[in-house]
């Protein structure tokens, strides 16, 4: 079985060996830069308690560098081990359930896990290994919690306690295990033991969030307590139905029109609040009503193990608009999602369950392929930029426009606010550091390979006059949409389907370069 998921993993993501090496890895690879080991205690700066994270990260820095293959091969092997450990769970999860052959739904719902769309940021993605090892650590945890219900061998819970204290030093994700963990010893049938099962974890996490408060100062760690501690329910249990939904429906994959009326529509509070209503009445039904059938049980504990996964970022922005954009989010709860699906194909005859799990994973090969291709041509222009670039000694260089996405997927994203994304990609990736100062007028977002501007510069007043060759673009910055802006260098306007850049000093100093990016190549104006 192992390796059959693995060959299917590397069938779905060979073409992304050299990808995903951008944007917050540069600026990992910033943090770690002269750092010694040490630097894992305080996880080089970032505010987060992912010793777990950091203390891997730093070995493959220093093994793989920016090869691709190194990282490729961990981040594929650690998706097929969760794909396998989703399939051992899944097949306990449906023999529990009476079915009589567990094998094949176990392997229908594992296989979905593997070939989703939504997993290509995590397993591409090189800053993303927190989200595959917290999720191995979690589903080894809940594995050996089956095999304690199953046994009652004290080991087996011990391994499973274990491995939480693991998984929340890898990712604030974990939070959410002890509640999962509490729903399977439901599933099972078990009597609640408090103090073998739930006061353990209990005092686990709260020392986990005593530790946040005392290291970082904060509850939680990331984005902050104000973020990641906000109770705003009607926010919950939209951003859940917009994940459930995203996974059911697909409407990652939707029109942008329609795909937006939906997320509005889910964004309403009373289709939020009657979203909650329905799903803690159900959750109700489960535990009240004796007679609930195996099947429907069996979708009902998957599928509320999939709220309870998803829960932790449950209060944060669901992206919509864009390709890509934080699906790593739903990674693991996408697993629970899997096995409740191939749950309800399972109250359908033979020949048409096998029918809707056949047309559901070619749909999802289909788009899984088209992400991948994204992400590998997105690093080819972005290696291609940075093999292009040869102004490592001009003391300014003023970047007028750069791709900040590909159909959604990063390339030279920049948060940071201080225009480092180039130069940190520049430093790091292309080995090619640059001294001069570097002013990222604008970015923008690519839909094809073949995207071009039509650039001008006007040496009389310094204004600088770009115009798209093609509709569908528009100007980024910071990670937002952009508007008109200024700063004590330059102006910034939009100009119809272009922009115009007006300096504010000019002539500008001696040996000042303007660049734009066209395709993998820079043309200086």
């Amino acid at each position: 079985m192992a390796a059959l998921f693995l060959g299917l993993a590397h069938l779905l993501y060979y073409r992304t060996a050299q990808a995903g090496f951008v944007t917050d890895f540069t600026g990992l690879l910033h943090r770690m830069d002269g750092a010694r080991f040490s630097g894992v205690w305080d996880c080089f700066g970032f505010p987060a308690l992912h010793q777990v994270t950091n203390f891997f990260l730093f070995f493959f820095v220093k093994w793989f560098g920016t090869g691709g293959l190194g990282w490729y091969m961990v981040f594929t092997s650690l998706h097929m081990a969760n794909g396998l450990l989703g399939f051992v769970l899944a097949k306990k999860i449906f023999g529990q359930s009476g079915h009589e052959q567990p094998f094949w739904p176990a392997l229908m719902a594992s296989l979905l896990f593997l070939v989703l769309p939504y997993q290509v940021e995590a397993v591409v993605w090189r800053v993303c290994f927190n989200f595959l090892f917290c999720s191995l650590n979690m589903l080894a945890s809940l594995f050996f919690l089956l095999k304690y219900l199953e046994g009652e061998k004290r080991w087996h819970l011990l391994w499973s306690h274990g491995l939480f204290v693991v998984a929340l030093f890898t990712f604030e994700l974990a939070v959410a295990l002890p509640f999962m963990a509490l729903a399977v010893a439901f599933f099972y049938g078990k009597k609640l033991n408090i103090k073998q099962l739930a006061l353990p974890y209990a005092i686990l996490l709260a020392a986990y969030f005593l530790l946040n408060k005392l290291v970082l100062g904060g509850w939680a760690g990331h984005y902050g307590e104000g973020v990641h501690l906000n109770a705003d329910l009607r926010l919950i249990a939209s951003n859940c139905l917009k994940y459930f939904t995203k996974y059911l429906l697909g409407w990652r994959e939707w029109p942008h029109g329609e795909k937006e009326a939906l997320v509005l529509f889910l964004e309403k509070p009373m289709v939020a609040w009657a979203g909650l209503a329905f799903g803690l009445a159900g959750f109700a039904a489960l535990v009240l009503y004796k007679k609930t059938g195996a099947k429907l049980r069996l979708v009902g504990m998957s599928w509320l193990l999939f709220f309870l996964a998803i829960a932790p970022v449950s209060n944060l922005y669901v992206a919509y608009v864009l390709h890509g954009e934080n699906d790593r989010y739903g990674y693991l709860a996408s697993l629970f999602f899997c096995i409740g699906l191939v749950g309800v194909f399972d109250f359908f005859p033979r020949l048409l369950r096998n029918g809707l799990f056949t047309a559901w994973l070619l749909a999802a090969v289909f788009f899984q392929q088209k992400m991948a291709a994204y992400w590998q041509q997105g690093a080819q222009i972005v290696n291609g930029l940075l093999h292009d670039f040869r102004w490592q000694d001009a003391p300014e260089v003023y970047v007028l426009a750069c791709p900040e996405n590909l159909q959604g997927i990063p390339m030279f994203k920049d948060f940071s606010r201080e225009n480092l994304a180039l130069k940190h990609a520049l430093r790091y990736v292309g080995g090619k550091p640059s001294s001069g100062d570097f002013y990222q007028v604008a970015q923008f977002n690519l839909n094809s390979s073949a995207d071009r501007f039509t650039a001008s510069r006007d040496d009389s007043t310094g204004v600088f006059r770009l115009q798209f060759q093609q509709w569908g673009n528009w100007w980024w910055l910071h990670g937002m949409g952009l508007g008109d802006y200024q700063t004590p260098q330059y102006r910034f306007r939009t100009d119809g389907n272009g922009c115009r850049v007006e300096m504010k000093a000019w002539p500008p100093v001696a040996g000042a370069v303007f660049i734009v990016a066209q395709g993998d190549r820079w043309q200086e104006l």
